[in-house]
């Protein structure tokens, strides 16, 4: 979503800009500045990524907690470059790493219908793996 939405805000603000206005949209310094200050505030930022290339850039410094799952050996080394080795990806459902202060977690996540996270219901029981 991240990406998407950083995209969509620099296209729309290309299409609206006047030639006096600043070149990057106020909208993404906006979001740039709550990443940045956020925590000081006690305001938590979380943000999903598919693509991760180039557009979190130096703001990445500013997530302590990163939930890495199903990423190849270039996403970790951009997204988590303090964990060495890369641990070996894992395909089953709802599997991730959690990295925090340099250290590296296996996690499994909750795994939950469409419905079921609509509703807010919580399914026990157990899965594959």
């Amino acid at each position: 979503m991240f990406d998407a939405t950083l995209h969509r805000l620099a296209r729309y603000w290309d299409t609206v800009r006047e030639k006096d206005d600043p070149k990057t949209s106020p909208a993404v310094d906006a979001l740039q500045y709550v990443l940045f200050a956020g925590p000081q505030a006690r305001i938590h930022i979380m943000v999903s990524s598919q693509i991760a290339k180039g557009v979190l850039g130096e703001v990445r410094e500013n997530f302590s907690t990163k939930v890495l799952g199903r990423v190849t050996t270039p996403t970790w080394q951009r997204l988590a470059p303090e964990i060495h080795p890369v641990p070996e990806p894992n395909t089953l459902p709802g599997r991730v790493h959690v990295v925090q202060g340099g250290n590296t977690h296996p996690t499994q996540m909750l795994l939950l219908t469409d419905t079921e996270a609509a509703e807010g219901i919580v399914v026990t029981g157990t899965n594959e793996g």
